[in-house]
């Protein structure tokens, strides 16, 4: 430090006389003799020609007499040391903290710390105003074994920092340090997942100078501190994906600087403060996901430089004000699943030019516009789900030639598809969602000639016709679901093109013929599921071969024949076989005991499929357990099923099946089994539903039955099965229903009496024998009770008095005492 001082004071002082000196030596000789002034001019007249006729050499020399002017300034400069001392020590205690960070840092050679990684230094103080620690690892890698991180307190005495970042680093378990409240002169704090947990510190909104502080994904509570009002330079304030608290505070308005407030995925809670109206400057506003409620105030309306709005998943209700249509600068426009009711009219879209992206999904709005209306917008996503836009296909869509996502799914809409929109050109489109309204007609072909088009929703509708045969152009599609409509004829060879498909829906529609062979090049395919429909012909054995990646097939309710293709085992990842309900014959293959999805517990983590790249997409699944339909979304990653009933299936159930250990449900009702049901079917623990009724099994239920500690539905009915019900607790919550039509069977829950067992109400002696009998038992072992704590009891206190001389004197006293206060008490009640 002083050896750094004495430096730039010494070249700072012999700086000025030097220039004096210099410039005094030329001027003076100059101006002592005349011949010299003489012979100077000739020179620089000389070199002026020379330099006009040689310019460009000139000019080169010039430049590289520059060049080595900056590089002589630039070697001085790195010369001169501006590290200073104390803060060279705090940055190694910093570091020393943060141990998960050594191998992202690049080593700290030498003494000058501000020509180490990551930090900066002011080139005139030499202070150390920048350090960035941020890590390059988030979200951290499964498995990861950590350090424990901490925040040094040297960092708090670096107090000219400007610049500090911290990110994406663990330091769980520990709180915002109150000391970062010191660091008066910061403009950038970002403690973006930490683990940070606890409260937000007060002290933060002593930092009067700051401009960005983000708090984003950590564990933070408790309420936003009053304290941020001081905050009058912050442009960026993000709180987002933590446990914070309370309501927006209503002083917020005094921020107006700020540019960008996102407070997603909290538990913020009150209305919306009208204050929040004076942050003209706004660009960004993110409040979604927590659990605001009351109004959206009038005052909204002027954020006029506001570009993106999110208030989705709250409890907003009352109307959409008018003032919205004021944001002429809007881009992306989030409302969704809130309880906003009324109607949306050409008011609110008026000045929205801007408007790329919009989604009012699932509130209780109405759009009413006029017929001839035009948007003033070219959006890309246009998201109405559940809103009300019917009951005529919105005619305003047919200028939006930009639109790459339209979801207008259960909006009322009825009628045939408009003609504009058979020939609309749909060339942008990725996401396509007209499901659950009631479109009749048939399927425009236009739509599957969109190449860019990755998801196609039209289910539950009152479509008809036959499918259009053109599906090769659509080389994108990942999706396509035309269930639950009227839809006949055969399934269109052309669906072999989509490379990428992962999700065919065609169930619940009249399609008949085969399944086309060209299905099998669609080897990414997920989800198959074309039950209900008149398919006909055998089930391919390349389903095992070719479709590897297939999770749910369900053929049932066809025309199906055939033995069940050994091959199904070959699908690795499947998890859910339905093939209930056809014409299938032959015995149950012993291979179905190798499907590896159904061997093991299913990881609870993993999510349900997702398609499109970033569109997310929830798969779902309906599997039937006693009569019962189970529709299974969110856990359709976890649930595995087999249902083969209603068939004509014979034989033994292989033994092999038992090898399935994760299986949830089990159907093989209403078909021909015969033999025992397997003695190990308690390996199968995490049975949910077995259903073995309507075959011709025999033999006795096994005891390993009562294992099964997950078994919510059983169904042994009408059967030939023999012998005692066993017992455990989870099979006395079953009904006789469960068991009936097995004559020979007995034991609860069925009235039938099992030989041996002592009969309660018809043997009366018995019963009553076994009562004296009992009461015998009882009496003999009071008397022996009584003896023993009588012996005890005596020899335990006569014995310790017996031993001790002293004990005996007490207890004679006590005794005498008590006597005598018993004659007294009897005198005095005597004389009254």
């Amino acid at each position: 430090m002083k050896m750094m001082n004495i430096k730039e004071f010494g070249i700072s002082l012999a700086f000025a006389p030097g220039f004096v000196f210099g410039f005094w030596v030329f001027m003076g000789t100059l101006m002592i003799k005349r011949s010299t002034r003489i012979k100077y001019m000739l020179i620089i007249d000389r070199v002026f020609d020379w330099f006009m006729h040689h310019h460009l050499m000139a000019a080169a020399t010039l430049n590289l007499l520059l060049c080595l002017f900056w590089i002589s300034l630039l070697f001085l400069s790195g010369s001169l040391q501006l590290c200073i001392e104390e803060e060279r020590k705090s940055l190694l205690s910093v570091r020393s903290g943060f141990p998960d960070l050594e191998w992202q840092l690049n080593p700290w050679k030498g003494d000058e710390c501000c020509s180490w990684h990551r930090v900066g230094c002011n080139n005139i103080t030499g202070h150390v105003i920048e350090l960035d620690f941020s890590s390059f690892i988030y979200p951290l890698p499964s498995g990861s074994v950590l350090n424990r991180n901490e925040v040094h307190p040297s960092l708090f005495h670096l107090k000219h920092l400007e610049y500090l970042d911290i990110s994406r680093n663990n330091l769980s378990g520990h709180q915002i340090p109150d000391s970062f409240g010191s660091l008066t002169q910061l403009q950038h704090l970002d403690f973006s997942a930490c683990s940070f947990k606890g409260e937000i510190p007060y002290q933060l909104g002593n930092l009067s100078n700051l401009r960005y502080l983000s708090l984003f994904d950590n564990q933070i509570s408790g309420k936003i501190p009053a304290s941020f009002v001081h905050l009058r330079n912050l442009k960026d304030l993000v709180l987002s994906m933590n446990f914070i608290s309370g309501e927006i505070p209503e002083n917020i308005g005094n921020l107006r600087n700020i540019k960008r407030l996102s407070l997603y995925h909290n538990q913020i809670e009150g209305v919306i403060p009208k204050s929040l109206g004076n942050l003209s400057k706004m660009l960004e506003l993110d409040l979604s996901d927590n659990t605001i409620f009351g109004g959206l105030p009038e005052t909204i309306g002027n954020l006029t430089e506001l570009q993106y709005l999110n208030l989705s998943v709250n409890q907003i209700n009352g109307k959409l004000p008018d003032s919205v249509g004021h944001l002429h600068n809007l881009i992306d426009l989030g409302i969704f699943d809130n309880n906003i009711h009324g109607d949306i009219t050409e008011a609110h879209f008026a000045n929205l030019t801007n408007l790329a992206y919009m989604d009012i999904s699932n509130n209780n709005l109405s759009v009413n516009v006029s017929q001839n209306w035009l948007p003033p917008f070219q959006a890309g996503g246009i998201i109405m789900h559940s809103c009300n836009l019917g009951p005529r296909f919105p005619p305003w869509l047919r200028n939006q030639t930009n639109l790459n996502q339209l979801d207008i799914s259960n909006s009322g809409i009825s009628g045939a598809f408009p003609d504009w929109f058979r020939s609309l050109c749909l060339s942008n489109m990725v996401l396509l969602f007209l499901s659950d309204n009631k479109l009749n007609g048939s399927i425009p072909s236009s739509i599957c000639t969109q190449r860019e088009l990755q998801i196609v929703n039209l289910a539950n509708n009152d479509l008809s016709g036959t499918i259009p045969d053109c599906w090769g152009n659509a080389s994108e599609l990942a999706i396509i679901d035309i269930s639950n409509n009227k839809l006949f004829g055969s399934i269109s060879r052309t669906f072999g093109f989509l490379s990428r498909l992962q999700s065919l829906h065609m169930n619940n529609n009249s399609l008949s013929g085969t399944i086309p062979s060209t299905l099998q090049h669609c080897n990414q395919l997920v989800v198959i599921d074309l039950s209900c429909n008149k398919l006909s012909g055998t089930i391919p054995r390349w389903f095992g071969r070719r479709l590897s990646a297939l999770r749910v097939l369900s053929l049932r309710s066809n025309n199906f024949t055939g033995v069940i293709p050994q091959q199904l085992s070959l699908i690795p990842s499947l998890q859910v076989l339905n093939l209930a309900h056809n014409n299938l014959f032959g015995s149950l293959p012993p291979s179905f005991g190798k499907f590896t999805s159904m061997m093991a517990s299913q990881n609870t983590n993993k999510s349900a499929p997702l398609y499109g790249g970033s569109i997310y997409y929830l798969e779902s699944v309906i599997i039937t357990a006693k009569d019962i339909e189970l529709q299974f979304t969110t856990m359709l990653s976890i649930v595995t099923s087999i249902d083969l009933s209603n068939n004509n299936l014979s034989g033994d159930i292989p033994t092999e099946i038992t090898n399935l250990h994760g299986l949830h449900f089990l159907n093989l009702s209403m078909n021909h089994f015969s033999g025992n049901i397997l003695d190990k079917i308690g390996l199968m623990s995490q049975l949910e539903s077995l259903d073995l009724s309507k075959n011709n099994l025999s033999g006795r239920i096994p005891l390993s039955i009562s294992a099964l500690y997950s078994l919510s539905i059983l169904n042994l009915s009408y059967n030939n099965l023999i012998g005692k019900i066993p017992t455990g607790s989870q099979l006395q919550t079953f009904t006789n229903l469960s068991y009936i039509d097995n004559p020979e069977l007995c034991g609860e829950p069925l009235q039938i009496k099992c030989p041996g067992d002592n009969p309660t109400i018809d043997n009366g002696v018995a019963k009553e024998k076994d009562m004296h009998e009992d009461d015998e038992y009882g009496r003999i072992w009071y008397f022996i009770g009584f003896a023993l704590g009588f012996v005890f009891g005596f020899w335990g206190f006569l014995g310790a008095v017996m031993i001790k001389r002293s004990t005996r004197i007490k207890y004679i006293l006590i005794i005498d005492r008590i006597c005598g206060w018993f004659m007294y008490m009897q005198s005095k009640f005597s004389l009254k």
